[in-house]
């Protein structure tokens, strides 16, 4: 289910964007399953996952079209975010920590 093509901040209220980014939220959720997403969190522009198992993030992250990572490895435990658009919402999935590659 596509909700729609993009999201036109103009032309929505607050709560019609609220509810738009709710709808995009449930329509990734169903995409990736909802038995591997623990934690939904979701602004007017913003939705980020959190998945049940952390080592699964960048698996569910590509499946949503998440392509850019962020490392954050001063953060203990740390993490990557990985980020993309989905409905012209920004989409943020938290992973494990990629491991560094040395050439």
């Amino acid at each position: 289910m596509r909700v729609r093509s993009s999201l036109d901040d103009g032309a929505l209220t607050a709560m019609d964007q609220l509810m738009f980014a709710m709808a995009v939220a449930t329509d990734a959720v169903r995409a990736v399953g909802s038995d591997r997403i623990e934690i939904v969190t979701l602004t007017r522009g913003r939705i980020c996952f959190q998945p049940v198992d952390i080592s699964r993030g960048e698996q569910i992250a590509r499946t949503l079209g998440c392509n850019s990572p962020l490392d954050h490895r001063m953060f203990v435990p740390g993490h990557t975010l990985w980020t993309g658009e989905r409905d012209g919402l920004e989409v943020q999935v938290r992973s494990a920590l990629r491991q560094m590659v040395v050439r």
